[in-house]
C-alpha cells in the first residue's frame, strides 16, 4: 500500500511551489491526479506557473488541486490565470482545551475497528459525504468520489498513523471516525460520519460528545478537523459544541480539457 510519492519543487525569486502526484486518488479516479502542497508568491508581477504546467503535461496529469488560506488572493489569481477554478471553501473547527471541556459518557461504545467491520463502515462512507470538493466539482464523477471514501476507510485500517474507530450502541454500528494523533496533544479527525440509518434521531451530537469524552480519557488536549463550508448541518453541530474556527481555506481544481 502506497501512502506517499516524491515531492517536486519549483523555486524562483518570484514563486515557491511544492507539489506531488497523488497515487491513491490516481488509482480511484483512473487517471493521474496531482496536488499542490505549498505555494508562495514573492513577486506577483513575475510569478509564472509555466514550469508546473509543463510538469502536468509530462506526467499526463488530468486533475490538479490546491488549497490556500482565503487571504492568498495573489496565489489564487495566478492559479485561475492558468485554468484553475474555485470549487469549495473549507472551515477548520478547533477545540483548544479538551481536558477542561465538560463532556460526559453518552452510552455509546468506541472501539478500534476490526477487519470484520470494514465492509459495513465502507458502506456508510460511500453514502455519508456529499459536500466536499470531489462531490462539489460538477466535472468529476460522483461515483468515483463515493469510492474515494470507501477506499480511505479501508486504507485507514492499515495506515501507519491513522486510526479507524467504530462507534456502537449495543450491536448497532452507529458511526465511524478516522483520526490521527498529532504533536502537542492534538487529535485530528480526518473523516467523521453517522450511518444514514441513524440520521434524524439525535445521534450526531451524542456521537461527537462520546468521541470528545473518549479522547479526553486518552489524554489528548486538542481536537481539530476540516469541514466544507457548505455543510451547514455539521457547521452548526461544531458551533453548538463550542468549537472555534481557524482561518478558512479555498480549494481550486484544474482539470485537463475541462
Amino acid at each position: 500500500m502506497t501512502f506517499d510519492s516524491p515531492r517536486q519543487r519549483l523555486d524562483t525569486d518570484a514563486l515557491t511551489l511544492a507539489y506531488f502526484r497523488v497515487p491513491w486518488d490516481s488509482d480511484i479516479f483512473g487517471f493521474p491526479v496531482a496536488q499542490i502542497t505549498e505555494m508562495q508568491i514573492a513577486q506577483p508581477a513575475h510569478a509564472d506557473l509555466a514550469p508546473f504546467m509543463d510538469w502536468l503535461e509530462r506526467e499526463h496529469i488530468r486533475l490538479a488541486s490546491c488549497r490556500l488560506t482565503e487571504s492568498r488572493l495573489d496565489e489564487s489569481m495566478l492559479l485561475e490565470r492558468f485554468g484553475f477554478r474555485f470549487v469549495e471553501m473549507v472551515l477548520h473547527p478547533h477545540l483548544a482545551d479538551l481536558q477542561a471541556y465538560p463532556c460526559t459518557h453518552q452510552g455509546l461504545r468506541v472501539e478500534l475497528a476490526e477487519v470484520a467491520d470494514l465492509t459495513a463502515i465502507e458502506e456508510i462512507a460511500a453514502h455519508a459525504f456529499g459536500y466536499e470538493r470531489f462531490h462539489a466539482d460538477p466535472r468529476l464523477d460522483r461515483a468515483a468520489a463515493d469510492r474515494r471514501y470507501r477506499v480511505w476507510v479501508r486504507n485507514s485500517h492499515v495506515h501507519p498513523t491513522q486510526k479507524l474507530y467504530k462507534i456502537c450502541e449495543g450491536a448497532d454500528l452507529v458511526a465511524f471516525f478516522v483520526t490521527e494523533d498529532k504533536p502537542d496533544g492534538l487529535c485530528y479527525w480526518h473523516l467523521t460520519a453517522v450511518s444514514p440509518a441513524f440520521h434524524g434521531r439525535g445521534y450526531g451530537k451524542r456521537v461527537w460528545r462520546e468521541m470528545l469524552h473518549f479522547h479526553r480519557g486518552e489524554g489528548r488536549t486538542q481536537i481539530g478537523t476540516t469541514i466544507a463550508a457548505r455543510n451547514t448541518p455539521v457547521l452548526n453541530l461544531y458551533a453548538s459544541l463550542n468549537f472555534r474556527f481557524l482561518p478558512p481555506e479555498m480549494t481550486l481544481h484544474w482539470l485537463r480539457n475541462a
